[in-house]
This record gives C-alpha cells, structure tokens and sequence, in this order.
C-alpha cells in the first residue's frame, strides 16, 4: 500500500493539467498513489490525463457521468483512497518536489496533529509570480488556528491530513466553493489539531474562471463561520442545501458591483503608484460592502497572526 494518496479533482483544466500532475510525480517521496477524479470535463483535460495515466501505473483515474460539482467529486475520490494520509490539491496547482516529504515528515513527528497546510505563492494563469502578493502565510500553531478561524480558513485545500480524519468527518458537505473551509471548521469543533508548515510550497493559480473571488464564496465563508459557532454553542449546526443555497444567493447588481470592485482590487495589488493604490482600494471598498468586510478580515487575519507571533 502506498503511504499516501494524492486526491486530484479536475474539471476542465486541460491547460495546466499536465503541469499539475507532473508536479506530483516529480515529489521527492514516490511512495504514493494519484487518484484523478475527472467531474464530466467537456474540453481535452481527461484526454491528457489519460495519456499520462497510460505511462504512470501510481495514476488511477475515477470518470464521473456528469459535472457532480467538487464537494461530490472529492468524496467520489476518497473511497478510491487506500492510504494512511491524504494529500489534497487542484487540477491548476504546482506543487514544489518537497511538499509532501515535508508535510509527511511534520506529521510522523507530531502525531498530535491530524492536518498540515503550507504557505504558498500566488501565479497567474502563465505561471508567472503575482506582483503584490507574495508569500501567503498561514496560521502555524494551536494559537493562531483559534484567533484566526472565523476571518479567514486555517489552511488552503493544499493539506496532507491523516486518512482517519476524513472518516471521522464523513468528508465533505455539499457546500460548494467553500467545502474545504467548512470541513476544517468541523474538524475543529471534533477536537483535532490542525496548523501549516511556515515554508511556501505549493504554487497556487489565480486566473479567470476559478472560484477564488466571486461573491458567492464570500458569503459562504460567513455562512460556514456561523455553522461552527452554532456547533460550538449548541454542538450542532442547522446546515441544510436549502439554507447554504439562501445564504449565498446573489443579486445581478449586488454581484456586479462586486466583480467590479475585485477588479479594482486586483489593480490597486499590481499598481506600483501607492496614491492610486490606495485611492483603487478605497473605491473597490464602497462599490461594495463585501469586499470591503473582506478587507476587515485580512487587516484583522494579519493583525492575529503578529499578535500570536509577540507572544511567541
């Protein structure tokens, strides 16, 4: 049996697939196996996957009928999951040749810990740095997992977890573009560790098209954050599909002003002039209420980590 088992969905990514996959077979550790759900993919991305699948026998691929959307497409892929630990991550990501050596060793010497994210780097769709972003740090300690769990997601879907977790939790809940959060809250409320390694090592792709920006996600994280305080007071949660889908409906023009002032965002991160930078932001702020409460939440997700990081 292989030590881990590598969880890739894919759905239509036929331009970064092979790189995505490549970058798991170039890891350091070689004893693990690649399970590639392909969720109904209408462009060339299975065809790819099948003809690197034809020279890797580590690769077994999962065909769905039909789009299920990723909540169902991963639990799709998790019963084809034989190993101990579970590594997670996309069809449009790259992981660096050491993450999963790393993230394995991390968990073989703190077997209190069930879960280990990472830092990453932001690229675009070319795979070229994005100017203003940097590293992305996440929390690395007990402490900084707790004061920074309601404002942002203790790690990104790039984790590798202990097998074990994800049968406690029964995997995912169908919450869509926010499945990953809401399982890690979970697991909170259960009682398991969870932390990230401090080094960057996977590359994450921002590019048109994916689910990192819409308003839809933005209204699931504060959903999901009102699930676990539920959990947390009355030790269940009044998650139903019929709410998720209430409390993340969209309006035409509240979701326009939205993808308007993200935009405007995204111009004030790769501007070099800090006036218009700032003057970019305060307007993406009072096109909409969203991103600007999502502009609350980083100032207070960067002010818990250096907080957590005095005190340390």
């Amino acid at each position: 049996m292989a030590r881990i088992s590598v969880l890739l969905p894919v759905y239509n990514v036929q331009a970064y697939v092979a790189e995505a996959i490549a970058s798991i077979q170039a890891q350091t550790i070689s004893d693990l196996d690649i399970v590639i759900v392909d969720d109904g993919s209408t462009d060339g991305t299975l065809q790819i996957v099948e003809r690197i699948a034809a020279g890797d026998p580590r690769i077994l691929i999962v065909r769905a009928n039909r789009n299920l959307g990723l909540p169902s497409a991963l639990n799709l892929g998790l019963s084809y999951c034989r190993a101990p630990f579970i590594a997670r991550m996309d069809g449009d990501d790259i992981a660096l040749s050491t993450r999963l050596e790393k993230q394995l060793r991390f968990l073989e010497e703190n077997p209190g810990i069930v879960l280990v994210g990472c830092a990453t780097r932001a690229i675009d769709r070319h795979g070229n740095p994005i100017l203003g972003l940097g590293i992305s740090r996440k929390p690395t300690g007990d402490e900084e997992v707790a004061r920074t769990a309601l404002v942002a997601s203790p790690c990104l879907h790039i984790w590798l977890a202990r097998a074990e977790l994800y049968r406690t939790l029964g995997g995912y809940r169908e919450l869509p573009v926010a499945e990953d959060y809401d399982f890690l809250l979970r697991a909170l409320t259960a009682g398991y560790r969870i932390t990230n390694l401090a080094e960057p090592l996977m590359l994450i792709r921002t590019r048109p098209g994916n689910l990192s920006s819409r308003l839809e996600q933005r209204k699931a994280h504060y959903y999901i954050a009102k699930l676990y305080r539920e959990r947390r007071h009355n030790g269940r949660d009044s998650f139903t599909p019929k709410s998720y889908e209430m409390a993340v409906r969209c309006g035409r023009l509240e979701d326009g002003a939205y993808r308007l002032a993200t935009r405007c965002a995204r111009s004030a991160l790769r501007g070099h002039n800090r006036v218009l930078r700032i003057l970019l932001l305060a307007f993406s702020a009072a096109l909409s209420p969203w991103q600007a409460r999502y502009f609350l939440d980083r100032v207070r997700f960067k002010l818990a980590l250096r907080t957590a990081a005095d005190v340390s």
